[in-house]
């Protein structure tokens, strides 16, 4: 007898689908399963095929498929006249039930991280503080051994508050709010935060610990000042990791430049829209495989005045120097750099621009867990991809 024609019990079944005999007997009597065979002792039969099946409704149940358009899919209800079309046109619909709710969790996931640097920024023990020309630069040290800075633009100390306890067990770490966000708040006649600003901000923090390269990541605008940090002052630079740099100068596409700009451009103003323009031409806050576009639209709940505030100053006047830095690529190779992108960040901007900075650098594009926002969103998994490219490029 082949496997296929092989018969077993309902505790086999069970054993093999990870379901227990009485949800087995439920998903029969409610007719989302079709009655196996039975032996002449009345013994249910079933076979591989059917495994398969329950398999398959059990992937269905766990994703929201409704039970009735399941009995339709296992053909429990009825003799369809076209079971594969009928089959197909059930999963098509499931997927953009599936999708639309993926969509609205990764948003919701979104707000969720954010509100979680947030508070923690707020619940961190009293930060250190480097007085700079123009501002004061609020930082925090954890952990113990070689010296590793978490570099962010935006992201400060309350969004690498997650990774900061991953690494603290293997490093010495530093984050730092660039300054305008958080503790470091933006000041009369400061400077703008531009790449070359922030990196000399870091620059000074780094002089205040050690006068030999030390380890970097940068994520995102973070990423950006790490490059304007190498080609300034290589000295400090023992390695760095760069997850994302969203650099839209390394893009051949001038249609996602004017948009950008002009999502810039209306921030002061009219933040909500400069948001909503972003997001969706970023694709940041979806997760995207190898052949998954991000939405063109996804619209957005109205912001509390709280984000309208911090959003008028970000995309107002950080992000677009960052987007908009064209970085020193010549000067660049002799630096011990790894570029990185999300592995669910496929046809996304950042990724894009990785992928090009990556090729530019003559190196290979690193995937790291999580999309762009895989450093707060995945903390444990970022930190495990992290260390072995850390140590490996180690001055």
């Amino acid at each position: 007898m082949s496997e296929e024609e092989e018969r077993f019990g309902i505790g086999e079944a069970a054993a093999r689908t990870g379901l227990d005999p009485d949800t087995l007997r439920y998903f029969e009597r409610q007719g989302v399963l079709p009655a196996p065979r039975r032996d002449t002792a009345g013994r249910r039969q079933y076979v591989a095929a059917d495994v398969e099946l329950i398999r398959m409704l059990v992937h269905l149940r766990e994703t929201g498929m409704p039970l009735a358009d399941i009995a339709q899919f296992t053909g429990a209800d009825a003799e369809a006249a076209d079971p594969s079309r009928l089959r197909l046109d059930l999963l098509a619909a499931h997927r953009r039930r599936v999708e639309d709710r993926r969509d609205a969790l990764d948003r919701a996931l979104d707000v969720i991280t954010r509100k979680i640097a947030d508070y923690a920024g707020r619940t961190a023990d009293s930060p250190q503080l480097l007085r700079r020309p123009d501002t004061t630069i609020a930082h925090s040290v954890q952990g113990e051994g070689p010296l590793l800075f978490l570099v962010g633009a935006p992201v400060g100390r309350g969004g690498f508050a997650a990774l900061a306890d991953e690494l603290a067990g293997q490093f010495t770490v530093v984050t730092h709010d660039p300054r305008g966000i958080g503790a470091s708040p933006a000041t009369r006649g400061m400077a703008e935060p531009t790449p070359e600003v922030l990196a000399e901000d870091l620059a000074a923090l780094v002089d205040t610990f050690t006068g030999a390269p030390a380890m970097f990541v940068g994520v995102s605008g973070g990423a950006v000042t790490l490059l304007e940090l190498a080609g300034r002052h290589p000295h400090l630079v023992g390695s760095a990791v760069l997850h994302e740099p969203p650099l839209a100068t390394l893009l051949d596409d001038d249609a996602l430049a004017d948009r950008a700009a002009a999502a810039f451009a209306v921030a002061a103003t009219d933040p909500q829209r400069a948001v909503q323009e972003f997001y969706d031409l970023s694709g940041a806050a979806h997760h995207t495989g190898p052949d998954e576009l991000p939405p063109t639209h996804v619209a957005l709940p109205e912001l509390p005045a709280e984000e309208l505030d911090k959003n008028r100053y970000f995309l107002g006047r950080m992000a677009g120097p960052s987007v908009f830095y064209e970085p020193d690529v010549e000067g660049l190779r002799r630096a011990r750099l790894t570029v990185c992108a999300g592995a669910s960040s496929h046809h996304q901007m950042a990724r894009r621009a990785a992928h090009a900075l990556a090729a530019l650098l003559h190196q290979p594009l690193i995937d790291m867990p999580g999309n762009h926002m895989g450093a707060s969103a995945e903390p444990a998994e970022f930190a495990r991809a992290l260390v072995p490219l850390l140590l490996s490029k180690a001055p």
